[in-house]
């Protein structure tokens, strides 16, 4: 019952913070991975190393900013739910007057 209560709005804003952990989940575990013995990212070139380091940023950028729009739509809704809800019982008690 609690499913069918959360509305398309909420649906994606939920669909957008998934995404945008598994990206930035994706970016840490690749940089993590890269690490040698020293704990530094080793590469096979320099050029490699630009590529990927800006690659990763923009991903990482794109996945912040998902989950940031994601919780700003379900924060959204949750609050224009709340909004609506409160003006009908207040119509309602207007009406038993």
């Amino acid at each position: 019952m609690v499913l069918l209560m959360i509305t398309t709005v909420q649906w994606y804003g939920i669909i957008l913070v998934i995404l945008g952990l598994i990206f930035r989940y994706i970016v840490a575990r690749n940089r993590f991975n890269r690490r040698g013995s020293g704990g530094l990212q080793e590469y096979d070139s320099y050029n490699k190393a630009l590529v990927t380091t800006a690659f990763e940023r923009f991903l990482k950028i794109i996945g912040t900013g998902m989950l940031l729009f994601g919780l700003f739509l379900i924060a959204i809704e949750w609050f224009n739910k709340n909004t609506a809800e409160r003006l009908e019982l207040e119509k309602l008690r207007e009406q038993k007057r």
